[in-house]
């Protein structure tokens, strides 16, 4: 936790203008399915966009990964932008049926561990927060968002390996988390980086992952990092909470060129998340 790093964006300038001329279309309007994990950066996303093509109006509709999903595959939207991948029976519907539908990659959202500034606890790993929700070790009480948003997904099928929690108490979103966490100073949310509208009041929970030292016979735990959600950290995988948002798309859109141009990640990293679209340059400060 000693070092200290910084992102620059490389200047994709060949990238970027290529883009330019193939953005299309730039006129109309177009409705836009986000998962609500990443509802805050694509709201920024798309009033930059109106602004540059005043001809051009981007419609959000904020859902859940699964009803986002269906709709694209039923040609009920064109663009879905959601922290969870097509799954298999997913994907080979969509090859069997020929749809013209494209993934791209947006930018990475950590998980973050939060609690009250009452509770006192600063760090946690990775098998801590598994034991917990599966009922191994009841020292941590978590509260989720519901099982039907993208961070709930997450931790089920990346952090429990397809189990559900058996140790966690439930709110209707991410914001609902936050308020439980503030009233009481035992509860350890579970929320998308992305949806924290104001942080001043919680502590985000440094993340570590165990790992084992090899070449010594038996594997011995060595010491862990933590690490708190700073997109160098997230880019480096020093933070092991994260989630890669993708983009799905029937036709052409110009939306979606811009979120993956210079200017549209130059936006997601100014809301503290890290680029996938364009190349980064990160410097590491001791």
């Amino acid at each position: 936790m000693s070092r200290l790093l910084g992102i620059v964006l490389i200047t994709a300038v060949i990238f970027y203008g290529c883009n330019q001329g193939q953005i299309m279309p730039t006129t109309g309007n177009v409705t836009v399915e986000v998962d609500g994990a990443v509802f805050p950066v694509i709201k920024s996303e798309a009033a930059a966009f109106d602004s540059l093509y005043k001809q051009a109006k981007i419609e959000l509709k904020e859902t859940t990964p699964l009803e986002g999903m269906v709709d694209i595959l039923n040609n009920n939207t064109k663009i879905f932008i959601s922290t969870r991948y097509f799954s298999k029976k997913q994907s080979d519907f969509i090859e069997s049926q020929k749809l013209d539908i494209n993934i791209f990659k947006f930018c990475y959202n950590p998980v973050v561990i939060i609690c009250s500034k009452n509770n006192d606890m600063d760090k946690i790993r990775v098998d801590e927060i598994k034991d917990a929700l599966l009922g191994r070790d009841l020292h941590y009480n978590f509260v989720l968002p519901q099982s039907s948003s993208g961070t709930y997904q997450y931790i089920k099928e990346d952090i429990l390996e397809g189990q559900e929690p058996k140790n966690a108490e439930y709110a209707l979103n991410d914001s609902e988390v936050v308020k439980k966490v503030l009233k009481s100073s035992n509860l350890i949310g579970i929320i998308s980086f992305n949806t924290i509208q104001d942080s001043s009041k919680i502590r985000f929970i440094q993340v570590g992952q165990l790992q084992k030292a090899l070449g010594e016979g038996e594997n011995k735990d060595i010491n862990v990092d933590y690490f708190i959600p700073h997109p160098g950290y997230v880019l480096k995988d020093y933070y092991p909470l994260k989630q890669m948002v993708y983009i799905g798309i029937g036709p052409a859109s110009g939306f979606t060129t811009f979120l993956t141009s210079y200017e549209g990640q130059k936006i997601a990293l100014g809301q503290n998340l890290a680029p996938a679209a364009v190349p980064v340059k990160i410097n590491d400060y001791h």
